[in-house]
């Protein structure tokens, strides 16, 4: 029904538009957003699905929109697998496509009629903004402070995941503590899917990831392995630093920074960090009923650290 929706909000009146709308959309991707919605909104005991349905693709819209855009600013070959939209439409058609499906999901979430969710899902949004302007600033910033990486996945991964469970829950009809609760599972959620996503950038396997290692590397971007590992007290560390901090680096400066955090611990630290986070979020399902919804909740955080794609 989710996919339904978001098929429908890809139609314009323009067929060009449409079609890259729906190349966007159609290039797969981890539903994780309308997923989590969906799953907040049973959990707390929801029965009418249409208004949740509504902002579950929403979420998808928005969500895809961002992507585009951000293929745009990475200079990203593909996405998903699949040729990036701006490299096989043109920026300018990508840039108004996003645009297109950033209106649709909100004209989606403006038809619920509820002052609160257009609050949650418009300030998800504006942190992730304001998360992607900072990424750029700090690029290749060797001696980036912890605390503004976590800030950047925060807002540009986690913001919006929180927001999807705290909608779902709201839509549910879940009590505050329930709401609060699912928005506590959805942010630590979202920052254990971004260090994994790091870790995968560092050790995981280009066919199934459909795009090559070492792209934070590259482009100069906060990983959480690479940054362990470009601390002082880890071996060859200054070396890692100094091939980070270049504006331009050779693909053999990548594969020669992989191979130097691949020697050390860096991506087991990175691991815990994203275990403790799956705890917390865990932790904050005990204002939710037991139900097989419950239980969904439990095993989607599993599979959010031990996915390989």
């Amino acid at each position: 029904m989710v996919e339904e929706e978001i098929m429908r909000n890809t139609r314009s009146k323009e067929p060009l538009l449409t079609e890259i709308a729906t190349h966007a959309i159609s290039s797969g991707g981890k539903r994780m957003r309308p997923g989590i919605a969906l799953l907040s909104f049973r959990a707390v005991g929801g029965t009418d699905l249409k208004k949740t349905i509504m902002a579950a693709a929403a979420f998808e819209l928005i969500h895809s929109a961002t992507l585009v855009h951000d293929d745009i600013n990475d200079g990203a070959e593909t996405r998903r697998g699949s040729i990036a939209a701006y490299r096989k439409y043109g920026t300018q058609r990508a840039l108004i496509t996003g645009d297109f499906l950033f209106v649709r999901g909100f004209r989606l979430g403006g038809l619920l009629q509820s002052e609160d969710i257009v609050e949650l899902v418009a300030d998800a949004c504006s942190q992730m903004a304001e998360s992607e302007m900072l990424q750029t600033i700090i690029e290749n910033d060797s001696g980036l402070p912890f605390d503004t990486y976590f800030r950047i996945i925060t807002g540009k991964t986690a913001k919006p995941i929180e927001a999807s469970a705290q909608v779902g829950a709201y839509i549910g009809g879940g009590s505050p503590d329930q709401i609060a609760g699912m928005g506590t599972y959805g942010l630590n959620i979202g920052l254990a899917f971004q260090i994994v996503d790091d870790i995968l950038d560092i050790i995981g396997d280009e066919s199934d990831l459909g795009k090559k290692r070492g792209m934070d590397v590259l482009d100069g971007k906060a990983n959480l392995p690479l940054m362990i590992a470009m601390q002082g007290h880890y071996p060859n560390s200054a070396r890692l630093r100094e091939i980070y901090g270049k504006k331009e680096k050779t693909m053999e400066e990548v594969e020669e920074a992989l191979r130097l955090v691949q020697a050390t611990d860096a991506v087991d630290v990175a691991r815990k960090h994203a275990e403790d986070l799956r705890i917390k979020a865990l932790a904050s399902l005990d204002v939710l009923p037991e139900s097989e919804f419950k239980d969904a909740l439990k095993a989607l955080a599993d599979t959010v650290l031990s996915r390989d794609r």
